[in-house]
């Protein structure tokens, strides 16, 4: 069976694959919305979109596939870590968090960072070391 938090991010989803980026923010933000990452906040609905629409896709080109790895949900939060397979980018781990109010994203926690980022981070790792 299908929880809440499995089937909403689905349509998430769904709504950004398929460009419907007014029915991503009317079903899926809460009026007060705001996205959070390392690099910038997002306040707002517009600033979302527009970020969702023009500026990520300007980065990293169509999604091409993604991968779920981690998941899970409480009431009022959903977390995950899946795997993105982008046009610019390539492969990318995303990881994000969102806090639901009236079962919508109040915050859009992105804590995504560069694949080379990523690499060196794993290097690191592998090798025990920190630079």
């Amino acid at each position: 069976m299908t929880t809440f938090g499995q089937q909403f991010l689905q349509d998430q989803v769904k709504y950004l694959t398929s460009g419907d980026y007014d029915g991503l923010m009317k079903n899926q933000y809460h009026d007060d919305a705001e996205l959070v990452t390392f690099e910038f906040v997002c306040k707002g609905k517009e600033a979302i979109k527009k970020y969702l629409s023009v500026d990520e896709p300007e980065k990293a080109g169509k999604i091409l596939g993604m991968q779920m790895h981690h998941y899970y949900e409480s009431d009022d939060v959903i977390i995950f870590i899946c795997s993105v397979h982008s046009e610019k980018l390539g492969i990318f781990v995303a990881r994000d968090a969102l806090y639901l109010k009236d079962k919508k994203i109040l915050r859009h926690i992105a804590l995504t960072i560069p694949p080379e980022s990523d690499i060196k981070i794993y290097k690191q790792m592998l090798e025990g070391k920190l630079s």
